[in-house]
């Protein structure tokens, strides 16, 4: 019995030149340098906005975005690449992932159980002096010593009634942690923005929060003045919470 005829099937096409070869794949390495280069980026920004929450600028815990990121690394980490050096940047990324997450859930944990460090300290510290001046950012300033370098001697007089009260303190002018957090989050959201971030040091943006705070506190009558990052308009902005 005879086989039906079998329909011819189509020339392969000559197998991709070295050169072509090695164009696809320096074009692949191309894009995951790129890739990760952006997700280093944006874990930064996710560090940094961690770091507010614990400081207590933002009130809710980026888990979300945390959880966003951590589909984003793990998927990076089983792409498949022949250059040791973008394999071990991705391994680096990975493990430092991994280590920021640890911190995370650990200082969580600890703040829902009373037995966060930083809450801690502030506590012992009002145990110690119920009376004592806020903190830089949450009140007025203590007054400060007299000119001279001197103390007041104990029994030195009390001053005039009519002395004026020393200006209020400046959130963020003592507390050097909380300035930079503020800073890294904000240049990072820039970025995540693709606007240009060369012109703002750290010094110029603190000047412009420095500046800010009282011009606040004097038209809402507040007694202090947070800041948070936002992005509106594809824009990250630093936006004044006045505190009453």
């Amino acid at each position: 019995m005879a086989l039906p005829p079998q329909k011819p099937g189509r020339p392969a096409g000559p197998p991709p030149s070295a050169e072509e070869a090695a164009r696809a794949a320096r074009h692949a390495t191309d894009e995951l340098t790129d890739e990760t280069a952006k997700l280093e980026e944006e874990l930064e920004a996710l560090k940094a906005r961690y770091e507010q929450y614990f400081l207590g600028t933002e009130r809710r815990e980026p888990a979300r975005w945390r959880d966003e990121v951590r589909k984003k690394v793990l998927r990076l980490k089983g792409a498949f690449t022949r250059n040791t050096g973008l394999r071990f940047r991705i391994q680096s990324l990975h493990a430092r992932y991994l280590s920021y997450e640890r911190l995370w859930q650990r200082s969580v944990r600890e703040r829902e159980e009373g037995t966060y460090r930083r809450d801690l300290l502030k506590a012992r510290r009002h145990a110690r002096d119920p009376e004592a001046a806020p903190a830089p950012g949450s009140g007025p300033a203590a007054t400060p010593a007299p000119a001279g370098g001197t103390s007041p001697a104990v029994n030195a007089p009390p001053p005039p009634a009519r002395t004026p009260a020393p200006p209020p303190a400046q959130p963020g002018a003592a507390d050097e942690g909380r300035m930079r957090a503020l800073y890294d989050a904000y240049i990072a959201a820039k970025r995540q923005c693709n606007e240009d971030v060369s012109r703002l040091s750290y010094d110029v943006v603190a000047r412009s929060v420095a500046k800010q705070v009282p011009e606040v506190m004097a038209r809402f009558k507040a007694r202090s003045v947070d800041f948070r990052v936002e992005v509106k308009d594809g824009k990250a902005i630093l936006k004044a919470i006045p505190r009453v």
